[in-house]
């Protein structure tokens, strides 16, 4: 089962958030039906949303990458429950060549935009360019230049030779106020130690692993836990909905002619299907 844990260390001076998501990030490749890099990219936000939604008291948080590089931008929405979906915009850019290699490559200039929902009016947003578009740096630089708290991000995923998803989560890390200067200097020694975060991952198996192997030694305790799993609350009538919010006339059209439409939620990928009789249940 995917899940977040949340523990301290270094006598309550260190929070950290751990996560393995292996399953969810299998089900939105699967949904999406998305190549590798397409793949890298929304495992490594859908799983770092759901840790930032369990680190944060709002209801919901969404997680946006906007750019104008080839993948064009991602984004993904987690509940404080753990239900995360969430989709890339665009998962076809084989005319731009073979040599892309990095998420930077493909996302590079961009924004990250993360809104919190604390159930008023309008939510929080906060926005700030990418540093490298591999997605771990820039939530970290995010934390930094918006909560001012020293943050440090990994997130992986681990695919075999014939380009299946085998392993996903990643960790983060903050320091609270007055951490002294040879704490931050063990963890900066031990956060290298993860450099190769997606084969850690694989190897370790479990969050709980993944904390033991970096804290075990350094008065670690898990305080709390929360399930992950790729689920959208999409329905055929929520999406009739949506569709009469945007285009009133043109279905009032597809109901006279008696003919039928298809629409798509972008967020997991289900297609429905409405005929003149679905749509004029809505617009009367």
């Amino acid at each position: 089962m995917d899940k977040i844990l949340s523990a301290m260390a270094y006598d309550k001076k260190v929070r950290i958030y751990a996560a393995v998501s292996t399953d969810t990030v299998n089900k939105a490749i699967l949904n999406h039906n998305l190549n590798l890099m397409s793949a890298m990219a929304l495992g490594r936000l859908l799983t770092v949303t759901a840790m930032m939604s369990y680190m944060s008291k709002s209801e919901s948080i969404a997680v946006q990458i906007s750019s104008e590089a080839p993948m064009k931008g991602l984004l993904a929405i987690s509940d404080s429950k753990g239900k995360v979906k969430g989709y890339v915009v665009n998962n076809d850019y084989t005319t731009y060549g073979e040599n892309i290699t990095s998420l930077g490559q493909l996302l590079m200039p961009g924004k990250l935009m993360i809104s919190r929902d604390f159930g008023l009016k309008e939510p929080y947003t906060g926005i700030t360019p990418l540093v490298t578009g591999e997605i771990a740096e820039d939530i970290a630089k995010y934390y930094m230049d918006s909560e001012q708290t020293p943050t440090a991000c990994a997130l992986g995923t681990y695919f075999d030779d014939k380009g299946n998803l085998m392993a996903a989560g990643g960790y983060i890390i903050q320091v609270l106020p007055g951490t002294e200067e040879v704490i931050l200097n063990e963890l900066e020694q031990r956060v290298s130690l993860t450099t190769n975060i997606s084969k850690l991952i694989y190897d370790l198996r479990t969050p709980e692993n993944l904390l033991n192997f970096l804290f075990s030694d350094r008065k670690l305790e898990i305080t709390k836990e929360e399930s992950i799993a790729f689920e959208c609350s999409c329905s055929k009538d929520k999406i009739l909905e949506k569709l009469l919010t945007i285009d009133k006339e043109q279905l009032n059209e597809v109901a006279s002619q008696q003919s039928a439409i298809e629409a798509v939620c972008p967020y997991c990928n289900a297609h429905y299907h409405y005929d003149s009789k679905d749509i004029l249940k809505i617009i009367g």
